[in-house]
């Protein structure tokens, strides 16, 4: 990575830091009744994602591959749309456009996957795989049961509740698989499994703030989910560049 580059990047990451602190700020001075709105909050937040987008697009020949750095562009152009929506209150479409997010997270985060799957021998790593799933599918099926259901009833949002979190659990088990199995790079890995785990819970969280609207479960949701959200998906613009000059690109080009 060039030295121009490496400026340019920890400029927007110093940005994006200012800018979190900022809406954190703004978030928990409205929990604690020290400001009466935080309504710029909900703009400044997405110029955090805006930045954050520009580092995964200025990735070029640093990233770990051409395939995996179109993947993941086009997965940060679903959530700045989602992030858009979400702004002009399009519920449905907000969530549409994390859907398709999700699914290219899976197509990105799982490159190699498959293969991988049928050469495993190790029955612990197995059991592990096997354990993560059954423990993120167990916990979205509690939270659908006690939490959403209970306010939604069988109402249209509860099942995009259902649909959006089933591809939302795959995608977070793929993220744990990616680091388990060793798809990527292993500091890659890593930081794919911490984001995922984060996406997963700031989701769950957003879901919360959308059926509640009051009180302060609500408030105390809402200044969490960009505490859990904005490192995920710094993590993941991270996780798609090359560490090392010496370091094998371990995807397809």
């Amino acid at each position: 990575m060039d030295k121009n580059k490496k400026t340019s990047i920890t400029i927007m990451v110093i940005l994006a830091s200012l800018v979190g602190i900022w809406y954190v700020y703004l978030d928990f001075s409205t929990l604690f009744r020290s400001i009466d709105n935080s309504f710029p909050s909900s703009i400044i937040k997405r110029i955090s994602v805006f930045v954050i987008t520009i580092i995964v697009a200025i990735s070029g020949k640093d990233s770990l591959s051409k395939k995996d750095s179109a993947l993941l562009k086009i997965a940060f152009i679903a959530i700045c749309c989602a992030e858009m929506a979400f702004l002009l209150h399009s519920t449905y479409g907000g969530i549409g456009f994390f859907l398709l997010s999700q699914i290219l997270l899976i197509i990105r985060n799982g490159q190699g996957l498959k293969q991988k799957l049928f050469a495993i021998e190790n029955k612990s790593t197995k059991l592990i795989l096997f354990a993560w799933g059954i423990g993120i599918v167990l916990v979205y099926s509690l939270i659908i049961s006690f939490v959403f259901y209970p306010i939604l009833k069988l109402s249209p949002l509860l099942y995009m509740f259902i649909a959006y979190g089933t591809v939302l659990c795959v995608s977070f088990w793929v993220g744990e698989a990616n680091y388990i199995l060793e798809l990527f790079p292993k500091k890659n890995s890593l930081m794919v499994s911490i984001a995922m785990a984060c996406f997963f819970f700031s989701d769950i969280l957003v879901g919360l703030v959308m059926v509640i609207k009051s009180g302060i479960i609500y408030q105390l949701a809402n200044c969490t989910i960009w505490i859990l959200y904005a490192p995920a998906i710094m993590l993941l613009a991270f996780s798609g560049y090359k560490y090392s000059d010496s370091q094998e690109k371990r995807l397809m080009p």
